[in-house]
């Protein structure tokens, strides 16, 4: 039942967070916790955890520190994320900059934009790794599965190396016990210190001859996507007039927004897996998943809407509260998105910002709705 009622909280822990962060009237503070249990939710601006947690740990904020030893699991969010503490469980940490420098006693999964596994810090089961750089010089018990744009490895891994990446190197204290495959356009760089036990194999690139016809349907698939976006936009601002609540509390508490919609984009997926492992759950990881699906698309297509608003007020058009506007001005968002979303790596990041800030406005407009007595 323990475990159970773990799962639960954090596929619930971004929604837990956004209510207690949406009940505070007082916008100065940087960070709010909350315990249920053994567990602990905080959020913020700046959530540093100096005290120990029995139960598991859900953080998010503009800089996430884990300072102490965590019991349970841990999922950690945000712009820089530093972890300094023990983690007894998994570690599922999302992040612009990331910073492991403790020890993680089973596996971690780990995405951010740089990302830097310090000689001291020891991940004892797994790790999977995604990010532009990334740098381990840490030790991991098994085996280590990294896919960046730089990958620089220099300690011991306890099993099988896989690896992709523009750039990837061995540093001196590289040890690997298993066999290392890579797939990489340049030749792997070895250092002469560096030893891998179980023999180097470079795999070739992704890819093959149906190539050309594969994108030529992704092509299609994106225009006809593109087009159901545009009617689906249309919908909601004729037939639900919330869905211009949500537009407002977006243009409202655009960085609130942000906080809470990174919150439930690392922490539902994961909650989801974890119900349908556990087979009782599974009913319940199918409806988070559905409802993940919804909230993904109904907030890029508010993050839309808002910038199309923006459109409108920067040209001052007349009548611009008129439905059609809106509706022509929220198509225009779209494409605009659609069109910087093209952009080599920072459209990546352009499209990110927009889901985050869109799905936490529509969960903080629904918080609005439930709590009206808290507004």
């Amino acid at each position: 039942m323990k475990r159970l009622a773990v799962i639960l909280l954090l596929g619930l822990g971004g929604i837990a967070v956004a209510i207690q962060v949406q009940a505070q009237s007082d916008d100065r503070k940087e960070s709010v916790a909350t315990e249920l249990g053994n567990d602990h939710f905080a959020a913020g601006q700046n959530v540093t955890v100096s005290n120990a947690v029995n139960g598991d740990l859900l953080a998010a904020g503009r800089e996430v520190t884990v300072e102490q030893q965590v019991g349970g699991d841990l999922a950690a969010a945000g712009g820089t994320v530093r972890v300094n503490g023990t983690v007894s469980d998994n570690s599922y940490v999302a992040g612009g900059q990331i910073f492991l420098n403790g020890t993680m006693a089973r596996n971690a999964r780990i995405a951010g934009g740089t990302i830097e596994v310090a000689p001291s810090s020891r991940i004892e089961g797994g790790a999977t790794i995604a990010g532009g750089q990334i740098r381990v010089n840490g030790s991991i018990g098994r085996y280590l599965q990294a896919t960046g744009g730089s990958i620089y490895i220099n300690g011991p891994v306890g099993g099988n190396v896989e690896v992709e990446g523009g750039r990837i190197e061995l540093g001196p204290n590289a040890r690997v016990t298993g066999k290392l495959r890579y797939r990489s356009r340049s030749e792997l760089k070895q250092d002469a210190g560096a030893q891998v036990a179980g023999g180097i194999e470079r795999l070739p690139l992704r890819g093959s001859a149906a190539g050309a016809v594969a994108r030529g349907f992704v092509g299609a698939l994106f225009v006809f996507w593109t087009l159901g976006l545009m009617l689906l936009v249309a919908i909601l601002l004729i037939l639900f007039p919330g869905f211009g609540n949500v537009i407002g509390m977006l243009e409202a508490r655009p960085g609130m927004s942000a906080i809470v919609g990174f919150a439930l984009l690392v922490c539902v997926p994961v909650a989801s897996v974890i119900f349908f492992i556990t087979l009782i759950g599974a009913p319940l990881g199918l409806l988070s998943l559905i409802a993940y699906g919804a909230l993904l698309i109904v907030g890029y297509l508010a993050a839309a809407a808002v910038l199309g608003d923006l459109l409108l007020k920067r040209l001052r058009v007349a009548n611009a509260g008129a439905i059609r506007w809106r509706i022509a001005a929220a198509i225009c968002g779209l494409l605009i998105i659609s069109v910087l979303g093209a952009i080599p790596a920072l459209g990546g990041l352009i499209v990110f910002f927009a889901l985050i800030m869109g799905m936490g406005a529509v969960a903080l407009q629904m918080n609005r709705v439930l709590h009206p007595a808290a507004h």
